[in-house]
């Protein structure tokens, strides 16, 4: 570790002695009205050939400094603004005189497009236009085999971790768009990863509007960006695309392709993949919410939510279950395969469609050992593990939608989705339980096979409108349909051995059928109006209807073997919801501050009907809960309060002892969390020097919140059940900073770092005794990254995680 960074540490040294030499620096000026013009491009090229040096942007001020410019050289600098004339001057640093001062520069406002005035050797490598950032992608030097995603890295603010995530200025990037329209889905890394960038003419960088519409606050804080990728024009009526494989050690494998084809109005990408690397070939995003389905459904008006990424992530995809490829979350080594197409079609500026279907096959193979230890005092059971199977999962996704804009002022987004997962798994578990003072509670093998087919579809609209005659007003409508259908078959051959307090054998074998069909239905509307410059009315309201059934049949075996009924562990359940959710609040703007009381009024309806109760649990809640959003400049603080109903599965009596060691059962009993949520964000940005950081802070107090109770008996048998208590405390706090240096295209260096701190304090209920339980998860991290003219690169990072618990009562401790 020391080598490394006193190789950086010289690396860093070296350039600055080499490259930064002459300066050059002045202040930009608008020339009618004599304001500054914060934010313009400085480009120094060569004179002789046009090739670029260096380049920077004014500050706020209009005051620009360009270091790094080579003495003894005929100098060009090109400042370029939108919506003014360009200003052009040559010029020669010497050693002498390492400074040149171009004084104030007066530019002459200009109704014609940089394009139009600049010849194509000239353009900027970054244009900022009012609030879209521009990055010229011939400007940014790349590999003859670089990706999407290398030429990204080497654009200023703009930051790519190693699982692909993407961050600019500290934000993150929800989706990137090809030529304006969906690829492959909202998932960045489809099109950062698969399309070659020496196809890439610009990189244009925007506020995500259609998530503040969604959000319908107003509030740019709480919005991530996104990226469009424009196309060379030669590539826009060809094909081009890529095709990679590879092999190694252990017999491990990887190959794939992708192939890309445009013509006018129409494009068509086709992928395939296959490899054994625990590498998923598809993301989650492009399979849940293919073509944009990725939309909250929470009511946020009068609130703000908060987004910030830890640069942490998972390699694994599953959605509802449905494995398509990567590390399952028992992990694994994984075996996967698929192929899909995405179509899009636009037809006009008003109007685009798409169409894209996947397929995925996973195999994965697991060996898994564990030991886990509960202490009870001076007790302490211990339970061995060792676990074979496999998982064959193949899976299905179809996706299709429409973005149409009927006027200047309507948006309609439609999406549609649908996903078959069909699951087969086999595992065999040897399992050996002892306690410290008795000695050997049990042994035996459990061997179980379990079966699931999942069938999911989702629709959403979206219809925006603002209005034509009253600037700020505005009304967005929402629904959403998910239709799930799930059906689990689990077998389970139990030949266990228990030696206290007598010694006995248990032989068991038990079918448990399992059937969840789910339909949630939602209509949602955000209203805005201006009342003032000061003040906005907003009101949002949401209905949302929900009915889920859980129908279990367990089947034990009789003394001939066939299946006879278990009355004790069969039940139905069968849940009908209906929730309305209306929540006005004023908008109060002073300056640099914008208030937002507001309240919430939440009606709850609920029917619970179960095989084992002689009546339905009705359950009836009607709340008024208060909200308040403040907003000072990049600073958020926000207060909500919730209520929460326990979760079905929580209510079902019926115990479940799939695994004979682990057994769970519900309550019907449960009675609402309330919580209170107080959020603090803070986003800072210099794009001047490149430094971004940003800070969240987020604290949740819950009363008749929701515990597990657990219980273990003289075998080592644990039962879990879930009740209520009061007092829970979580508290969280991230932190992310990011700085770059870049004194010339050649070497590029920066540094990131950052951390995570929670803090949760609940009830913790085992063998009838009572502790409180503290825990704490501190994670820390830190990385740098270094390219020197595509000749040396380095991407390193360290993080160290801890976790650990505390108990009031010493018995646990």
């Amino acid at each position: 570790m020391r080598k490394i960074l006193s190789l950086l540490a010289a690396l860093f040294c070296l350039s600055q002695l080499g490259l930064a030499q002459g300066v050059l620096k002045g202040k930009i000026i608008d020339s009618t009205s004599k304001q500054a013009l914060g934010y313009a491009t400085v480009t120094v090229f060569k004179a002789a050939d046009t090739a670029i040096i260096t380049y920077r942007l004014s500050d706020p001020e209009g005051v620009f400094k360009v270091p790094g410019i080579p003495f003894d050289l005929n100098c060009r600098v090109v400042i370029s603004f939108s919506g003014y004339s360009i200003y052009r001057k040559e010029f020669r640093i010497s050693a002498n005189e390492s400074t040149v001062d171009l004084g104030s520069i007066y530019m002459l406002p200009d109704a014609k497009s940089l394009d139009e005035v600049l010849v194509i050797a000239e353009r900027p490598p970054v244009v900022v236009k009012k609030d879209t950032i521009e990055f010229n992608a011939s400007a940014f030097k790349t590999l003859p085999n670089a990706l999407v995603e290398d030429l990204l890295k080497k654009l200023p603010g703009v930051q790519v971790d190693r699982d692909g995530n993407i961050a600019v200025n500290g934000k993150p990037v929800n989706r990137i768009l090809v030529d304006g329209k969906v690829f492959f889905g909202d998932d960045p890394k489809m099109a950062t990863r698969n399309l070659p960038a020496n196809v890439i003419d610009k990189v244009q960088v925007t506020d995500d509007k259609e998530e503040l519409q969604r959000n319908g606050d107003d509030n740019l804080n709480n919005v991530g960006k996104v990226v469009n990728i424009t196309l060379k024009k030669g590539v826009k009526k060809g094909w081009f695309g890529k095709l990679y494989g590879g092999g190694g050690t252990d017999e491990l494998y990887e190959a794939g392709g992708i192939a890309n084809i445009y013509r006018d109005t129409l494009q068509v990408s086709v992928l395939g993949y296959m490899n054994n690397l625990n590498k998923a070939g598809f993301s989650f995003t492009e399979l849940m919410q293919a073509g944009g389905m990725e939309r909250s459904r929470s009511n946020s008006n009068g609130s703000s939510i908060s987004i910030w990424n830890s640069g942490s992530g998972g390699n694994g995809v599953s959605i509802n279950g449905v494995n398509f490829g990567g590390v399952s979350g028992f992990g694994g080594i994984a075996t996967s395969k698929g192929a899909g197409f995405n179509l899009n079609h636009a037809p006009s500026t008003k109007r685009s469609f798409f169409l894209q279907y996947f397929h995925g096959n996973v195999h994965v193979d697991r060996l898994q050992e564990s030991d886990v230890q509960q202490f009870n005092g001076d007790t302490a059971i211990t339970n061995k593990t060792r676990l074979i199977g496999a998982t064959v999962t193949n899976a299905h996704n179809i996706g299709a939608g429409a973005r149409l804009k009927p006027d200047s002022v309507t948006n309609i987004l439609i999406n549609a989705n649908y996903t078959i997962g069909l699951t087969n798994e086999s595992r065999a578990s040897t399992v050996n339980s002892m306690n410290n003072i008795l000695g050997p509670l049990s042994m035996g093998e459990i061997l179980q096979r379990n079966k699931s087919n999942n069938y999911y579809y989702r629709h959403s609209v979206s219809i925006t409108r603002l209005s034509k005659t009253k600037k700020g007003r505005r009304y967005t409508i929402n629904h959403n349909l998910d239709i799930n259908n799930r059906f689990n078959d689990n077998t389970t051959n139990t030949d266990l051995q228990f030696f206290y307090p007598t010694t006995y054998d248990s032989l068991a074998a038990q079918l448990r059928n399992e059937r969840l069909p789910r339909t949630d239905a939602s209509v949602a509307f955000n209203y805005s109006e201006p009342l003032s410059k000061k003040l906005t009315f907003r009101i949002g309201g949401r209905y949302e209807y929900g009915e889920i059934t859980n129908g279990i049949n367990t089947f034990a075996k009789d003394g001939s073997g066939s299946d006879v009924p278990d009355p004790n562990r069969t039940s139905s359940f069968n849940r009908h919801s209906n929730r309305v959710l209306v929540s006005p609040g004023i908008e109060w703007k002073i300056k640099n501050i914008t208030i937002t009381p507001g309240v919430r009024a939440l009606l709850q309806y609920v029917n619970n009907e179960l095989a084992s109760m002689p009546a339905p649990i009705r359950q009836s809640q009607k709340d008024l809960l208060p909200t308040l959003s403040v907003v000072y400049k990049q600073l958020n603080l926000n207060y909500s309060r919730d209520v929460v109903l326990p979760f079905y599965t929580y209510l079902i009596p019926v115990s479940d002892n799939t695994n004979p060691y682990y057994i769970t059962k519900g309550n019907t009993n449960l009675s609402p969390t309330r919580r209170d949520n107080i959020s603090v964000n803070y986003f800072f940005n210099d794009p001047k020097r490149s430094l971004n950081a940003s800070v969240y802070a987020n604290g949740s107090f819950s009363q008749q919140d929701i515990v597990q109770s657990i219980t273990v008996d003289d075998k080592g048998v644990q039962t879990t059940m879930p009740v209520n208590a009061n007092g829970s405390r979580n508290f969280y706090i991230n932190y992310n900073f990011y700085k770059q240096y870049k004194n010339n295209q050649r070497f590029i260096f920066s540094w990131n770092t950052g951390g995570n701190y929670n803090f949760n304090r609940n009830r913790l209920l085992y063998n009838n005794e009572s502790s409180w339980q503290s825990t704490w998860s501190v994670g820390n991290w830190a990385g740098v990254n270094l390219n020197w003219n595509d000749k040396i690169e380095l991407n390193t990072s360290y993080s160290l995680n801890l976790n650990f618990t505390r108990y009031t009562n010493p018995r646990f401790n």
